[in-house]
């Protein structure tokens, strides 16, 4: 090292007691083209950053300047610069290295990650694909699943993790600690993996500001806004779409209709491609339906399952073949079904969507018990066995694909099943979404405030009614018992009460 750079860096750390600890928190996502890869770390010093890479460990000739954000003030204990990269024009297919440089004003390097390395996407749609899949992850070093999703990424099989909302218990918590903590245990995987994310209701607090910064995802401008939180990405043989159900209780609801004819717009597009990309694969936090002994939106109480009011129509109109939850903290699988009905109990050409809930990865909150009885749309469900679980999604060809709930802790294998569909489509046919007569699935539902108002207001009726019928009944109570004129009561000595009427003309007695 020379004695220029060693005194930068002296000056640096004198400066900034953190800075040796930077670049952290490396990970990846995919960018707007399969062409491109998005490289993002956060730093705890102001200072210009970039990517370098190559197809060589020891030849990373190229170099991406990155992008910058700052974390808000209350962000006091998290790395608060986070840099975004874009590596382009990438060939298919090819493993790359690469590593995070921090430059002084001289464009001297004076802080360097270690290496990484990405394998791009192959352009050939037909071979097979496989994922990781899981939500409600916290940031405990000791969960078994981060040794394990390390374990499996190293192994080169999978395609890009897909992490289905609810990330550290909070990215806020702790001033911002609680993220980078989060953000550092997932870096061993993350960073040579896409590490595609959905907003879950834990990333809520701070206005989702940590998600919205500390992730970017492909077709969203960065940090993302609130007004655009979901996304979709053709993969293969498989169109992904990312949907936000925090929609349905943050911020008034002001972004239900946005996402809904998004959605709409998206799945019409994909239905016209169906013949290169069959499958189409919805993840979203929330679930519709669970079989959980809790209050969540999922179960049939009073006044829920705002997410399935609001999206199950159209997903079943348009031919989603899967639908990606989490949220509850077990696993449950669902036969096909569509508004209660199970549509067969099998999934050979299944004519409705089929769910699967897989949100216990770990966390501080435990495990959501079961209700003792399933319903009839409840496949299988476990919630002893899948605590620190994860699942294994496999696009086989254009008919199968296969998915496998796997536990983190001893490797077993809790649950596995095929879906065979030899004719992908939208499940109700020749329906319209133009004109006067379009279909009532292409129309974004009420959205749950004036649900409530209607309810507010029958309730208010209601008591009106009521409040006017009881005075009405007190009016005629007091009309049957009023004396008639005349009459007089005496109260003997011997306080027995006799009751006389005067009789014009008569003697009182």
């Amino acid at each position: 090292m020379d004695i220029q750079l060693l005194s930068i860096l002296l000056m640096l750390c004198i400066t900034d007691s953190l800075c040796l600890r930077c670049p952290e928190q490396i990970h990846l996502s995919f960018g707007d083209e399969h062409e491109t890869m998005v490289v993002m770390w956060s730093i705890d010093i102001q200072i210009r950053c970039q990517v370098e890479y190559g197809e060589s460990p020891d030849l990373l000739k190229y170099s991406a300047r990155s992008n910058v954000s700052e974390l808000p003030e209350w962000s006091s204990n998290a790395l608060k610069y986070i840099h975004k990269a874009e590596v382009k024009n990438l060939k298919p297919g090819r493993r790359y290295y690469y590593r995070v440089v921090a430059l002084d004003d001289n464009e001297h390097a004076v802080i360097r990650s270690s290496v990484h390395s990405f394998t791009t996407l192959t352009n050939d749609i037909g071979k097979p694909q496989k994922y990781l899949l899981y939500g409600d992850l916290g940031a405990d070093a000791d969960f078994p699943i981060y040794r394990k999703l390390e374990e499996e990424v190293a192994s080169n099989n999978y395609t890009a993790i897909w992490h289905v909302g609810d990330m550290a218990y909070d990215l806020t918590s702790e001033n911002g600690q609680t993220g980078d903590r989060f953000m550092q245990l997932i870096e061993p995987f993350a960073a040579n993996i896409s590490y595609m994310t959905s907003p879950g209701n834990h990333e809520i607090p701070g206005d989702f500001m940590h998600y919205r910064m500390r992730f970017s995802m492909p077709g969203i401008e960065w940090p993302m806004p609130l007004t655009k939180m979901w996304y979709s990405y053709d993969i293969g043989l498989v169109h992904f779409i990312s949907y936000s159900t925090e929609v349905y209780f943050s911020h008034n609801e002001d972004y239900v209709c946005t996402q809904f004819y998004w959605l709409l717009d998206d799945l019409i597009k994909a239905n016209q491609k169906r013949d290169k990309r069959p499958w189409i694969i919805a993840m979203g936090h929330r679930p519709m339906y669970c079989s959980n002994n809790n209050a969540d939106d999922c179960t049939n109480r009073f006044i829920s399952r705002w997410v399935k009011h609001g999206l199950e129509r159209l997903f079943h109109a348009q031919g989603v073949d899967l639908i990606i939850e989490a949220h509850e903290h077990s696993y449950e699988r669902l036969w096909p079904l569509y508004d209660e009905k199970v549509y067969a109990t099998s999934y050979d050409n299944p004519q409705a969507c089929v769910h699967v809930i897989s949100g216990a990865a770990g966390n501080v909150e435990g495990v959501n018990w079961m209700r003792r009885r399933p319903e009839a749309w409840s496949a299988f469900r476990d919630d002893k066995t899948s605590l620190y679980s994860y699942g294994r999604l496999t696009i086989q060809n254009h008919t199968h694909l296969s998915f496998e709930q796997v536990s983190a802790q001893d490797n077993s294998l809790i649950d596995k099943f095929w879906i065979v569909q030899n004719a992908h489509g939208p499940f109700l046919k020749d329906i319209t979404c133009e004109g006067p007569n379009r279909h009532e699935s292409c129309v974004c539902p009420p959205l749950i405030r004036y649900v409530y108002l209607i309810i507010g207001l029958a309730l208010g009726m209601l008591f009106v009614i009521f409040v006017g019928i009881i005075c009405c009944f007190c009016c005629w109570r007091r009309s049957r018992t009023k004396k008639p004129k005349g009459y007089v009561t005496l109260h003997p000595l011997n306080n027995i009460e006799h009751e006389h009427y005067l009789v014009e003309g008569a003697d009182l007695v």
